[in-house]
This record gives structure tokens, sequence and C-alpha cells, in this order.
């Protein structure tokens, strides 16, 4: 019997080849800012010249009469304290804007002074020309009566001055001054009692410019007594 051919083995098929992963590009750095070059210094001015402010400076009297000596009163502080208070809530300004000086007697008269009647002067310093008109009308909107009550209501109720009697004002008039230093006005624990004129009420070191403003100052004056009364 022949012998039968032998099955040739299948051929196998080719394993194929893995195919690599993609190689990951490397990611750049990042690209620093720039460094800003730094702000020089503003390079201040010489110490000799100073910057100018304007200031407005509305300034006017107040005539009262007391039942004590006019020096006397000239003399108490919580009276000075009273008027200075009562002067900024009428302006409705910061008590430390306001100035007042005491005068035994009445300012405006050349006779012998009364002896129980005295004239504040006031200034009351603000920064701009609004303002100011402002306040003009505040101080001409008050009369005598009503002044004297503001001066009584911060006044203890057992003070002798209680009674105060508000008898005179003065216009409110305004003046515009250049300020190139520095100066301190009078706060509301240190008003000025001075029982004479002050030099430095009528001439003061800084420049003066009349105002427009003045042209809105209203005469105060509603009621005058006599020294004789």
């Amino acid at each position: 019997t022949p012998t039968p051919a032998p099955t040739p083995a299948p051929t196998p098929k080719p394993t194929p080849t893995p195919t690599p992963a993609p190689t990951p590009a490397a990611t750049p750095e990042p690209t620093p800012a720039p460094t800003p070059a730094p702000t020089p210094a503003p390079t201040p001015g010489p110490a000799s010249e100073p910057s100018a402010e304007e200031q407005h400076i509305i300034s006017g009297t107040v005539t009262m009469v007391v039942n004590t000596s006019a020096v006397d009163a000239c003399a108490d502080g919580d009276l000075a304290k009273a008027f200075l208070s009562a002067q900024a809530k009428v302006a409705n300004v910061s008590e430390s804007a306001v100035t007042v000086q005491c005068i035994a007697g009445n300012s405006s008269s050349s006779r012998r002074l009364a002896e129980n009647v005295i004239t504040w002067r006031y200034r009351i310093i603000v920064g701009s020309e609004d303002q100011a008109n402002d306040i003009v009308s505040l101080i001409a909107a008050k009369n005598e009566t009503a002044m004297g009550a503001e001066i009584a209501s911060f006044l203890d109720d057992d003070s002798q001055y209680k009674t105060v009697t508000v008898v005179a004002f003065t216009p409110a008039t305004v003046i515009v001054a250049t300020v190139t230093t520095t100066t301190t006005t009078a706060g509301p624990d240190s008003p000025r009692t001075d029982d004479s004129p002050n030099t430095e009420w009528e001439d003061d070191s800084h420049a003066h410019t009349p105002a427009a403003l003045v042209a809105v100052a209203m005469a105060m004056v509603r009621a005058t007594l006599t020294l004789s009364h």
C-alpha cells in the first residue's frame, strides 16, 4: 500500500510589528515677562519754595451787653468758648475753623466804653468761594435774639452770662488770603479773649485780595442800643 504524502504544516501569519506611541512634543518654558523699569521718585522742590494756598476769611463783629464788667466778661473762658461754638454752629463749620477775640466796650464807638458792653470779633477760614458765600448768608439770616439764644445754649444753666443780650452785628465780609506759610489759629479749647484790639486782625502778614463775595455781604445791624441805655 502506498504511503500517503505528508500534509504540509500551515504557514503562520506574520506577527505585526507594534506601532510605537508618538513621542509628545516638549512643552516650551514660559517666556518671562519683562521687568518694568522702576518709577523714579519725584524730586522735591526746594524747601524755600512752599506751595501757595488760597483761603477765604469771613469776619465780622457781634456786640452784647453783659451783667458783669466788660473786662471780666472778656476774661471768662466759658463765655469765649460759648461764643466760638455758637458762631461755628451758625456758620455750619467746625470749631477749629473759627477764631474769636473779645474787646471790652463797643469797638465802633469813640465815646467812653460802657462798663458792661463787649464786642466779639470773629474770623472763619474756609477753602472755597462757594462755602464763604453760604456762610455770609447763614450769618445774615440770624437776628440778635437768635444769636443770643445760640450763645446761651452753650453755657451752663448756672452761668452768670446765661441771659446775655446781643444788641448789634456788623456786616460779615470776606477777603481772599494767599497763604505760603504754616499758620496756627486758636481752636475750641483756646479761644482768643484779648481785651484790647490786636493788630494781627487788621495787618495780617498774608497777601490779601478783596473777594467778589464782599458784594453779597449783607448788613446785619437790626437794632443798636446807645450806651446811655
